[in-house]
């Protein structure tokens, strides 16, 4: 398992440095968006990787000679003066290494690293940053740039390598997806990110959220654990707010409420067994649960 990181800090300095419209849409679409082209052919992208970044949120080319200017100038200083982008390569450099002892049973070869700066959408729920990891590719984005998501993008950079392991070895299959899976998945990830950063650097995704809330999450997903396909398990995994932004059926949990389910079940779960999360990785899901005993 290698790391492929592309170098966005000099990508995007040289895309506010250049007054060429081509050239600048030249280097977004060869340096920026061409490592991932196969992961966007995949996950909605078409035929257009530049359509598919807009339909991302990602600040593009025409973006540059606009008046979101001012936002990425200030969103690239800020980032290169908190060495943002080093952290995330040095994170991942100890992710690997949590991961070493079990590379003979990691079939994944290189994967294309990104910190990529999104569009801040406020009326959405979320803090600023977020991730994308499946085998071969991992995205870290950021829309805001503050004390809050600065020091996270480390932790945000090992969470989506432990999804790259993870869905390599429980493929991710939007048609058979269960909520079981999902929610493994995303606990397994961020228990990485807070095991080799602390649990005062956990994500809004499993923090910001009140004991009603988490009792209502508890019962709904524990309800629905053998619910399948992606459409109808994307709701208990992010919850109403964004079910409904997207055109998927409530499920009356709160915002990415199976991240947070997930993350404590996998907790309980390591307690309970004193084992690291890379271990944790190998192992079924419906494993983890039980002998959790988070729903018992």
């Amino acid at each position: 398992m290698k790391l492929h990181i592309i170098d966005a800090e000099s990508i995007y300095q040289r895309l506010l440095a250049t007054a060429s419209a081509q050239e600048r849409e030249a280097i977004y679409r060869q340096e920026l968006l061409a490592p991932f082209e196969e992961m966007m052919h995949i996950y909605g992208g078409g035929n257009d990787p530049l359509a598919w970044a807009k339909m991302w949120g990602f600040y593009t080319p025409d973006d540059f000679d606009s008046d979101q200017r001012p936002s990425i100038e200030g969103m690239v200083k800020r980032l290169s003066d908190a060495g943002g982008w080093q952290q995330s390569s040095i994170a991942l450099e100890r992710g690997l290494a949590a991961f070493a002892p079990y590379a003979d049973r990691i079939d994944l070869d290189t994967i294309n690293c990104v910190v990529i700066l999104t569009k801040h959408n406020s009326s959405m729920p979320g803090r600023g940053y977020a991730g994308f990891g499946v085998p071969g590719y991992l995205m870290v984005s950021l829309s805001l740039t503050d004390d809050y998501t600065l020091p996270r993008i480390g932790p945000a950079s090992v969470h989506e390598l432990n999804h790259n392991v993870r869905f390599k070895l429980v493929p991710f299959l939007p048609m058979s997806i269960t909520v079981a899976d999902y929610i493994i998945a995303e606990g397994l990830a961020e228990a990485f990110a807070a095991e080799l950063f602390g649990e005062e650097l956990v994500g809004y995704y499993v923090t910001d959220f009140n004991e009603e809330e988490l009792a209502t999450a508890r019962r709904v997903i524990g309800g629905a654990l053998e619910v399948s396909g992606f459409h109808a398990v994307h709701s208990y995994i992010f919850g109403d707010t964004l079910a409904e932004a997207s055109g998927h059926p409530r499920a009356g949990v709160p915002d990415f409420a199976g991240y947070a389910i997930g993350y404590r079940i996998v907790r309980q779960y390591l307690q309970r067994t004193g084992r690291s999360v890379a271990e944790a990785t190998f192992l079924p899901s419906r494993e983890i649960i039980e002998e959790s005993g988070f729903f018992a």
